[in-house]
This record gives C-alpha cells, sequence and structure tokens, in this order.
C-alpha cells in the first residue's frame, strides 16, 4: 500500500519509549533493524488509512509493563530510500490521522526533510 502523508512535530516523548530494552527488542524481531531512538510523524489526508492498517495489521507489539498500550507494526519504506516501520498504537485517544516511523536513521536528517514536507510511505499489509 502506498501513501503520501505530510511531516508534523510530535510531543517528543517516543525516545524514551524506544530506548525501553523491551521495546528495542521487539521491533528488531519484527522489523530487522534497531530503530534510531525517535519518530517520524506523519499527518494522513484520510482517518481511513489507520481503519485499514487496523483491519489488516497482524503484527503487534504486545506491553511487558503495566502503563503501555499495544500497538500494530508494519514494515515498510520511506520515500523509497530507508526501510523503515510504522508504529500504530492502539488507544482510542491516538489521532485517527497520523502514523509514526521508525528506521535505523534519523530520517528528517537523512533525507533532508523538516515539518511541512511531503513523504511517500510503501507500507506492506501482509
Amino acid at each position: 500500500m502506498r501513501i503520501k502523508g505530510r511531516i508534523v512535530s510530535g510531543i517528543g516523548e517516543s525516545k524514551k519509549f524506544l530506548t525501553i530494552d523491551w521495546v528495542e527488542r521487539e521491533l528488531y524481531e519484527k522489523l530487522n533493524f534497531h530503530p534510531f531512538p525517535g519518530t517520524l510523524n506523519i499527518r494522513l489526508d484520510s482517518d481511513q488509512i489507520q481503519t485499514l492498517l487496523k483491519e489488516k495489521g497482524k503484527n503487534r507489539l504486545i506491553p511487558k509493563e503495566a502503563g503501555f498500550c499495544d500497538a500494530l507494526i508494519f514494515r515498510g519504506r520511506i520515500d523509497g530510500k530507508y526501510d523503515c516501520g510504522i508504529v500504530l498504537p492502539l488507544v482510542e485517544v491516538y489521532d485517527a490521522s497520523q502514523l509514526e516511523v521508525v528506521a535505523p536513521v534519523h530520517i528528517k536528517d537523512s533525507l533532508n526533510l523538516k515539518d511541512g514536507d511531503v513523504v511517500t510511505l510503501d507500507i506492506e499489509l501482509d
């Protein structure tokens, strides 16, 4: 599935989450890379993309500690250049028009991107 989205700033919480041992280990097992400690937040034009991902998603990040939520994990590629993962938290308050992208590199620096730029994500659904 190919989608486009616009880069937006996040709240800066992903670094703490991505450096937790069990999170890092599970993401490596599912994505075959160690993620850079931070996510790229992508604003989508449609809430229906998240709905479709929730219907098709099979890989889950299941919390090993209280206080964390389940999330769906998808493999992908960003702008045709870097393997990436899409992390979709399964909580009601999560913005239905947003996705969080992880990669083995700092995506903004590596692709020379800034907030407002449009990126293409190729997402594996199987």
